[in-house]
């Protein structure tokens, strides 16, 4: 009896066996292979920040009461520095669009009485072109800086030395937006972006007071967003127009208490301002809240 019921197993065993092994070779579900995975292209990595280098915004011909306010939105919900030129006509007739400019920390800059093209004028009649600006700002009480950008950048010799004599520094551009003569906002962007060049003197020439600045405001979230993932950050222009770190910026004391300490609300995110290398590096901080404050005295500088 043992040793039958020893033989059965056996059968069993080997039955079992059987079975196993032909159900390994029974055709199943097609096993997935790595040449049948479908190829996920990898996600953009955006560029380190700063890797590209820097880039000044700057506008004309405002202050606008309708366009400056929203484009100081703009700049200021993204962190982005920026230098505003502005016609000394137009501060009388929007103060506060001018003063607003002022009191979040951006540039302001001379741009003219009336925008006229300065070289057809006498030295007298550019002199009283900056020198009115000059008094609309104090008007206005809104500090500026040392820079200026004559209409058109129409410059030559003579207008150079009419411009020093007032103790300012004249500013052109490198990157022409050509928001003036029409286009969308996509439009603009894309011939603003086409002209940036990495580890160069990037000025970028745009409208905040002319008949297409709702386009030209519209194209600015574009330009900072794809310039970032390109690898440039935006920086302002100091008092000699060399361009200069957001993270030493000097928010100017004396336009109302709460206003942010130096850098923070430029200083781009994630990028380490201190310690890169490059060829187009701003220039070393150094200390602008004397010299924004104390903003050229007409009177003083024609004496």
């Amino acid at each position: 009896m043992k040793l039958a019921g020893r033989a059965r197993l056996r059968r069993a065993v080997a039955l079992l066996g059987g079975l196993v092994v032909s159900s390994s070779l029974l055709p199943g579900p097609a096993q997935a292979t790595p040449d049948a995975v479908p190829a996920v292209a990898p996600a953009a990595v955006a560029a380190a920040p700063c890797s590209a280098g820097y880039i000044a915004l700057t506008f004309d011909d405002g202050p606008s009461k309708t366009q400056t306010p929203r484009l100081v939105q703009i700049l200021k919900d993204r962190r982005v520095p920026a230098t505003f030129f502005m016609v000394g006509s137009r501060v009388d007739s929007a103060p506060a669009a001018g003063r607003l400019v002022a009191r979040e920390g951006f540039v302001v800059g001379n741009h003219t009485w009336s925008h006229p093209q300065l070289p057809s004028l006498s030295d007298g009649a550019v002199h009283k072109q900056l020198v009115d600006t000059g008094m609309a700002f104090r008007r206005a009480r809104i500090p500026h800086s040392r820079l200026m950008r004559p209409p058109y950048g129409a410059i030559d010799a003579r207008v150079r030395r009419d411009i020093a004599q007032v103790h300012l520094t004249p500013v052109l551009w490198t990157v022409d937006s050509r928001d003036w003569t029409g286009g969308t906002s996509g439009q603009i962007a894309d011939r603003i972006l086409r002209q940036l060049r990495p580890h160069q003197r990037n000025v970028v020439l745009q409208h905040d007071g002319i008949n297409n600045s709702p386009n030209s405001v519209g194209a600015v979230p574009i330009v900072i967003r794809k310039a970032r993932q390109r690898g440039f950050c935006f920086a302002d222009l100091d008092d000699d127009a060399r361009i200069h770190l957001p993270s030493a910026r000097s928010i100017i004391p004396s336009l109302g208490s709460g206003a942010p300490g130096p850098g923070a609300l430029f200083a781009p995110a994630g990028a380490q301002g201190a310690g890169r290398s490059a060829p187009s590096a701003p220039t070393a901080p150094s200390p602008r809240s004397k010299v924004r404050v104390a903003a050229f005295d007409p009177f003083f500088a024609l004496r």
